[in-house]
């Protein structure tokens, strides 16, 4: 009696436990793998680790270097202009017209002075003044001298078109030479009046450099190395005291005559 008793509570609890589940509303196994499965939460997917990138590809081959460009013809240079040695202001390939480069300059505009120079300022030409066509001395320097005695210049009086000019004085003035072994000096008025007026020497500013009277000048050479007398144009822009036998021309015995 009781084993049947027992034998039927165990059916009802097992009819029972399948209408709850029923009821529950239990997917049979055999549906749960056709479920989608549900995407994991924003934050587990930030802390899961990256994927390794694949591996980077084989870099592409560099291109072949571009050809050189042809090399650039050489300039052509213009021809050089001959020049004349002759000191002719009207010719334009006169050594008068070369520029500091040595190349000529031209006249340009005739009204004007050579154009090369005007640029310049009229500045110095020592490729013009160290030209064959110039006497020099024996030094090598110009011997402006002897060029006026060519007349191969002929620089204006006066800058004065309606100034008169005053023609140079042709007097000599020995000076004695305080040496017994020296001779004396012929002092050629010509020359120095040539370029300079009376009045620079003998009426200078802060005194005259010669006084115009016999044996008023007490003269010396070396006064003269020190800038008196001769000494104020000699060695700056006349030529040099070591040239001695430019002014030391005249024998003893024939000045004491």
């Amino acid at each position: 009696m009781r084993a049947t008793l027992s034998h039927k509570i165990y059916l009802s609890l097992l009819f029972l436990i399948s209408v709850a589940l029923l009821v529950g509303g239990c997917v049979p196994p055999s549906q749960v793998s056709e479920q989608p499965a549900e995407a994991p939460p924003a934050e587990e997917v930030a802390a899961a680790p990256a994927e390794k990138p694949a591996a980077a590809e084989a870099p592409a081959p560099e291109p072949a270097p571009a050809p050189e460009p042809a090399a650039k013809p050489a300039p052509i240079k213009p021809k050089k202009q001959k020049v004349t040695k002759i000191v002719d202001p009207t010719d334009p390939t006169s050594i008068l017209y070369l520029g500091t480069s040595g190349e000529l300059a031209g006249v340009g505009d005739p009204s004007r002075p050579p154009s090369k120079a005007y640029q310049m300022g009229r500045g110095w030409h020592p490729a013009a003044l160290e030209a064959e066509g110039l006497p020099k001395d024996k030094f090598g320097l110009i011997d402006w001298a002897e060029i006026v005695k060519k007349n191969l210049i002929k620089p204006k009086g006066s800058l004065d078109p309606n100034e008169v000019e005053m023609p140079p004085m042709d007097l000599d003035v020995i000076i004695e030479a305080k040496g017994d072994y020296v001779n004396d000096v012929k002092y050629p008025h010509w020359i120095h009046t040539y370029w300079l007026k009376c009045e620079v020497c003998h009426a200078t500013k802060g005194g005259p450099i010669f006084i115009p009277a016999r044996g008023a000048n007490n003269m010396s050479m070396v006064g003269i190395t020190q800038g008196k007398w001769c000494g104020r144009c000699h060695g700056k822009v006349a030529f040099p005291l070591t040239d001695c036998q430019r002014c030391h021309t005249v024998p003893k015995k024939t000045s004491k005559k």
